[in-house]
């Protein structure tokens, strides 16, 4: 018998062993299969030569095996590349026996031919994938065959057929190797084990002789040497289970590096690899491609409302989601927190990218039922196209991140593409922002107060506080661009507390408590009750009366969280503050949320005020609300008031208080005290 004294031989020769010793059945299973489809062919002489060869080299391949697993005589090389040549000529006789199958008209037999060599490729995956070379002589041959009679049946027919023969070969191929790669990894491994136990055992052997030599005369040494044996195999154990550990740990490390822990996703790593390859598929095809960057509508409040593990199964529904309207070489990725990116291949024009971003949309807009909470979400998503919008993954994320800025801006559950105005915009906006997380520090605030009069007395019943911002390095902010900011990112709390300090202490300088200070306040103080205690303790550390200060909010507070806005407003008011609502008439207010809520002063909002002496219409309206404020037992402030026109049809309709420039701009503090002094 002839044995290669090189590792590499020997581990050749236990990999290719069940190939050898599976020779016999598979060999049969090719002679039984050709003897069925001669007996079933109508034209028996047309095949009866691929028959044949079918029988012979199989014949011929079982005495290969049968001499080598007996005899050895040869090296295994030369065994192994008869049977494989052996295995391709029976491959091709298959092969052969699928192409003359055209001349077959019976569709039933081209079927039947159809399926028992399909059936062979995969019976021979468990026969031959111990040795890779083999089983691509086998099928591929087939695989020609079986492909050129596919294309027999009708053209809409054939391409379906030979689209899913391509991919169960892709399979099976695919399988193959992987079984390859794990018997020959195997083998290594009980190899590799064979040698270690061959050392420890040679180990053992000499300790063992060591001890009979000396048993006598140290008997001592004996338990010390079985003691120190006894370790060397726990720690051969205990090493063994380390190397296990370590290799788990390197894998679950692996798949994290590139991979959402939360939904399995790919990461932002991955992705954008997934980027760089479809840009080169889309320049290769000259084609679109398209980043749909998804940031979901309303998912913090369902966080703070319904806890994190409400919000973590939402996260996991998306992809379930988005899934069931993508194609399957689509990509998506979770981006961080509720941001998804979806890469969309192969595009002809941006209409698929629009059709596919609407059909998103509406998927996510449909109910969620999760941990017995029904949930409704929405998403807004930037769009940017590859070439035009950038030729890098991290240009492209960036712009369609930007796009989903100005979608989530436009009201949410919307679609935005981007165009280079938005980088102008988005870099603007992030330079006010960097600005504004100094200006509280820098002393950049200041207040003004705008005067409310008695129209029929000309006496000032109170001011309206605003906040303005003069910038070092961009001067003076408008207030509609630097207020928003302050919600988005918190800011809001620190200013907005600041402002009540502020005010309440100019209050105490003015030393006339029937001068009623009003402040603005956002939709996010509404919800902090911490507040509340910060107003209760600026009042008490300035010792001014509650009923000098009064709290503006305006309809839309009402819409975002009734309850919650209700409890905030009853507690303000028992302190002593009066509660206004402002803008009235341009959002969605209730009458029975005015009915149920501590509203003492109803502002009417500039709109119904301008050209109101033009317009019956306007009149009618304001008369409205005048008789409905007056039912309610509430006070009114007419906003905006500029002519004199306007000032005569308010106190036509007996109006009194009313805000605008007809009287004054909004004032700083010194203008304040000179507005008051007699």
């Amino acid at each position: 018998m002839y044995k290669n004294s090189s590792e590499d031989s020997i581990l050749l020769e236990r990999q290719v062993q069940p190939l050898f010793e599976n020779t016999m059945l598979s060999g049969l299973a090719n002679i039984c299969a050709a003897a069925i489809l001669y007996s079933l062919l109508t034209e028996p002489l047309l095949s009866i030569f691929p028959c044949l060869g079918v029988v012979v080299f199989s014949l011929l391949r079982i005495g290969v095996a049968k001499h080598y697993l007996k005899t050895h005589r040869f090296k295994l090389q030369t065994y192994l590349n008869a049977h494989i040549l052996l295995t391709m000529m029976m491959g091709i006789m298959w092969g052969v026996f699928e192409f003359i199958q055209y001349q077959v008209e019976t569709l039933e037999i081209r079927n039947i031919v159809l399926l028992l060599n399909i059936a062979l490729i995969a019976g021979s995956i468990s026969t031959l994938s111990t040795y890779r070379n083999t089983y691509l002589a086998y099928v591929i041959p087939q695989s020609i065959g079986i492909f050129y009679l596919l294309s027999l049946y009708d053209t809409e027919t054939a391409i379906y057929l030979q689209v899913a023969f391509t991919v169960f070969m892709g399979f099976m191929i695919s399988s193959s190797l992987n079984m390859t790669r794990i018997h020959k990894n195997s083998v290594k491994l009980i190899r590799y084990n064979e040698n270690l136990i061959s050392d420890l055992n040679d180990e053992i052997r000499v300790r063992e002789s060591v001890q009979v030599e000396l048993e006598e005369s140290k008997v001592g040494l004996e338990n010390k040497v079985k003691k120190r044996t006894e370790d060397l195999i726990d720690t051969n154990v205990h090493l063994e289970r380390v190397i296990t550990k370590k290799e788990k740990a390197e894998q679950s490390l692996q798949y994290l590096a590139y991979h959402d822990e939360l939904t399995g996703l790919p990461n932002r790593n991955l992705l954008v690899d997934r980027i760089n390859q479809s840009i080169k598929i889309s320049l290769r095809d000259n084609q679109q491609m398209a980043i749909l960057f998804l940031d979901l509508d309303r998912f913090k409040n369902i966080n703070d409302s319904l806890g994190h593990n409400v919000g973590d199964e939402v996260l996991k529904e998306i992809p379930i989601r988005l899934y069931s309207v993508l194609r399957s070489h689509d990509t998506i990725s979770r981006n961080g927190g509720d941001e998804f990116v979806v890469v969309l291949e192969k595009l002809k024009d941006a209409n698929e990218a629009v059709y596919v971003a609407k059909k998103i949309i509406a998927c996510l807009a449909e109910t969620f039922n999760v941990l017995s909470h029904t949930i409704h979400i929405g998403a807004s998503i930037g769009i940017s196209l590859y070439p035009d919008d950038g030729d890098t993954p991290l240009v492209l994320l960036r712009n369609a991140d930007t796009a989903m800025y100005k979608a989530k801006k436009s009201g949410g559950k919307q679609l935005q593409f981007y165009d280079e105005s938005m980088s102008h915009q988005l870099r603007d906006r992030l330079e006010l922002e960097s600005e504004l997380h100094n200006a509280l520090a820098e002393n950049e605030f200041y207040m003004v107060y705008q005067p409310q009069v008695n129209c029929i007395t000309g006496e000032t019943t109170g001011f309206e506080s605003l906040i303005r911002w003069k910038n070092k390095k961009l001067g003076e902010i408008n207030p509609d661009r630097f207020v928003p900011i302050l919600e988005e990112t918190g800011l809001i709390y620190s200013v907005g507390e600041w402002v009540v300090a502020e005010v309440i202490a100019f209050v105490k300088t003015i030393n006339d408590d029937k001068k009623v200070f009003s402040i603005n306040l956002s939709a996010l103080q509404c919800t902090r009750l911490d507040f509340l205690t910060f107003v209760s303790e600026q009042i008490s550390m300035r010792d001014v009366k509650p009923s000098q200060i009064e709290f503006e909010i305006t309809e839309s507070i009402l819409i975002k969280d009734f309850e919650k806005t209700k409890i905030f407003l009853n507690e303000l008011h028992s302190m002593g503050c009066s509660i206004a609502l402002d803008d009235f008439g341009t959002g969605y207010t209730s009458m029975n949320y005015l009915a149920q809520l501590p509203i003492d002063v109803i502002k009417i909002d500039k709109i119904f005020i301008k050209h109101i002496h033009q317009t019956e219409n306007l009149k009618s309206i304001v008369k409205a609300i005048i008789m409905m404020s007056k039912s309610l037992n509430i006070n009114n402030i007419f906003e905006g008031v500029e002519t004199q026109n306007e000032l005569d049809v308010i106190k036509e309709i007996n109006g009194s208080i009313v805000q605008g420039y007809y009287y004054s701009k909004p004032l700083e503090e010194s203008k304040v005290i000179d507005w008051l002094t007699p």
